[in-house]
C-alpha cells in the first residue's frame, strides 16, 4: 500500500477478498483496534466495509479495551499515576547503560536472587506493567542496593531520586497492589486471545475479574498479608517502616480508589450489545427446566434479535409460495427451529459454551435439520473477539525482517512467516524426516 489512510486500505482489503473469491457480501463481523482509521464511525474503514455488508458487526479489540481501561484508571488515581512514572525512569536508567545493567546483575547474584531485567511498562503494550510489576517485587532489595551502589561511586543524581522513589511507603505498598490486581487482568486479557474463546465468553470472564479485584480491597488480601510477611526482608535493606494503619491509609486513600476506576472503566468498555448477548441462547446452563413456565419462551425474543441483523444471510429451506416473502420465511423456519433446538439444548450436559457453539456447525446431522441454527452459530464463531493473532504476526514478522535482512522479498518473508506461526513447537522424527525429503528434492549445495 502506498499510504495508510481508511480509503486505501479499504481498497486493499477490496482486492484481497476478490482475489480470494470471497463474497464482501457475506462479511459477518470484523475486529480491529481503536485507532480511528478503522473504528471512524463515519469515514473508518469498518464504516466503509459496512457500505457493502450493512449487517456486518464491528468489535473493537477487547484486549485493547481492557489496556485503556488499566491505563485509565491507573492515570486518574494519583498514587498509581507516580508508581508507574516511576517504574518507567527505573527502566531507561538501567536500560540505556549496559554497566548500569551489569551493576544490577551483580547484586542480584549476591543476595541469590533471580536476575530479571526491568521490563519498559507500555501504555499501548498490554501485560507489559504486570511483568515490570514482577520483576521490580521479585528483585526489590536488589534493585535498591544497585541504586545505592552506584550513586556512591558516580554520585549520579537519577539513581539518588529513583532510590528515594522506591524507598517511599506508598510505592512499595502500591507494587504489592499492583502484584495483585495486575495479574488478575492479565489472566482476562490472556483469555480473550485464545483462539477458542468466543463473543458469548467475554461477559463471563469479566465478571469473574471484576469478582476478583473486589477482594484486593479487603482489610486482610492476600497481597497485605504478603506486604507484612516481606516487612522484616524491606525494613533491613531501606528506611521503611510498615504498620498496619498505614497500610489501612494507603487502602482507603489509594487502593480502593483506583480498584473502583479500574472496575468502572471495564464495564463502561465492555458494553455487551445486544446482537452479542443474544448469542448467549446457545448456553445450556441458560435453558429453563422443561417443566417450568418460562421454557416455552425461552429464547424467542433474543432470536428476533439475531434474525433482524442476520436474516439475510440464512438459508431458506423451503419454497416460500406467494404467501411468505423471503424475510417471514427465514423467520418462520428459524423460529420453529428454536423450537426444537432449544429441547435439544435442555437436554444437554451443562458444558462448555464454545463446543456447544461448534456442535450445529460440525455434526451434519444437526446441520441438515437446524440449517437456521447452525448459520447463526457460525456467525458467533467468525466474529473476532480480539486482534491478538494479527499482532503476533506482526512481532514475528519484526523478528524475520531484521534491519540486517531488510532486502528479504515479499514471497519469501510469507513462506518464513507461515512457518514461524504455524509450525509447532515439538516435530516428530516423521515431520522432521518429511521436511528432509522435501527439501533434497532441489538440488542443495549442502546435503542435509
Amino acid at each position: 500500500m502506498k499510504a495508510t489512510d481508511a480509503k486505501t486500505i479499504y481498497s486493499a482489503l477490496v482486492e484481497f477478498m476478490k482475489d480470494k473469491n470471497i463474497q464482501i457480501s457475506k462479511l459477518v463481523g470484523m475486529g480491529f483496534d481503536g485507532a480511528a482509521t478503522f473504528s471512524g464511525k463515519h469515514n473508518g474503514v469498518q464504516s466503509l466495509l459496512k457500505k457493502i455488508s450493512p449487517h456486518a458487526l464491528f468489535v473493537h479489540c477487547h484486549c485493547h479495551l481492557l489496556q485503556l481501561a488499566c491505563v485509565q484508571a491507573a492515570n486518574a488515581t494519583s498514587g498509581i499515576k507516580h508508581v508507574y512514572i516511576t517504574l518507567t525512569t527505573l527502566w531507561k536508567f538501567f536500560h540505556y547503560s549496559p554497566e548500569r545493567a551489569e551493576s544490577l546483575k551483580a547484586v542480584q547474584q549476591v543476595l541469590d536472587l533471580p536476575e530479571l531485567k526491568v521490563v519498559k511498562p507500555s501504555d499501548t503494550r498490554g501485560l507489559s506493567h504486570e511483568r515490570c510489576v514482577k520483576a521490580v517485587k521479585a528483585s526489590y532489595s536488589a534493585i535498591v542496593t544497585a541504586l545505592n551502589n552506584i550513586y556512591e561511586q558516580t554520585h549520579a543524581p537519577e539513581a539518588l531520586g529513583i532510590s528515594k522513589a522506591l524507598c517511599r511507603p506508598s510505592t512499595l505498598v502500591a507494587i504489592y497492589l499492583l502484584d495483585y490486581v495486575l495479574p488478575q487482568v492479565a489472566k482476562l486479557s490472556r483469555a480473550l486471545q485464545t483462539e477458542r474463546i468466543d463473543l458469548t465468553a467475554i461477559t463471563p470472564l469479566v465478571d469473574a475479574t471484576l469478582n476478583t479485584l473486589d477482594d484486593a480491597m479487603l482489610p486482610a488480601a492476600n497481597w497485605v498479608l504478603e506486604l507484612m510477611d516481606a516487612k522484616n526482608e524491606i525494613e533491613e535493606v531501606t528506611d521503611i517502616t510498615l504498620t498496619t494503619e498505614s497500610i489501612a491509609t494507603f487502602q482507603g486513600q489509594v487502593a480502593e480508589p483506583f480498584i473502583r476506576m479500574l472496575k468502572a472503566n471495564i464495564c463502561s468498555r465492555f458494553i455487551s450489545q445486544d446482537i452479542v448477548s443474544s448469542f448467549g441462547i446457545f448456553d445450556p446452563k441458560k435453558v429453563p427446566a422443561a417443566d417450568s413456565s418460562d421454557f416455552h419462551t425461552y429464547g424467542e425474543d433474543l432470536i428476533d434479535v439475531l434474525l433482524a441483523h442476520y436474516g439475510a444471510e440464512l438459508p431458506a429451506k423451503t419454497a416460500g409460495g406467494d404467501e411468505y416473502t423471503k424475510e417471514a420465511l427465514i423467520s418462520r423456519e428459524t423460529r420453529e427451529e428454536w423450537k426444537t433446538f432449544r429441547s435439544y439444548l435442555s437436554k444437554k450436559p451443562k458444558g462448555n459454551l464454545h463446543l456447544q457453539l461448534k456442535e450445529p456447525t460440525t455434526s451434519d446431522m444437526l446441520s441438515e435439520i437446524f440449517p437456521n441454527i447452525s448459520t447463526l452459530a457460525n456467525i458467533c464463531l467468525s466474529i473476532p473477539v480480539s486482534i491478538a493473532s494479527v499482532e503476533r504476526s506482526f512481532s514475528k514478522m519484526k523478528l524475520i525482517k531484521t534491519r540486517i535482512r531488510n532486502r528479504i522479498g515479499q514471497s519469501q518473508l510469507s513462506y518464513l512467516m507461515k512457518i514461524a506461526m504455524e509450525t509447532p513447537e515439538t516435530l516428530s522424527s516423521t515431520q522432521l524426516n518429511d521436511i528432509i525429503t522435501v527439501w533434497n528434492k532441489k538440488p542443495r549445495r549442502i546435503a542435509v
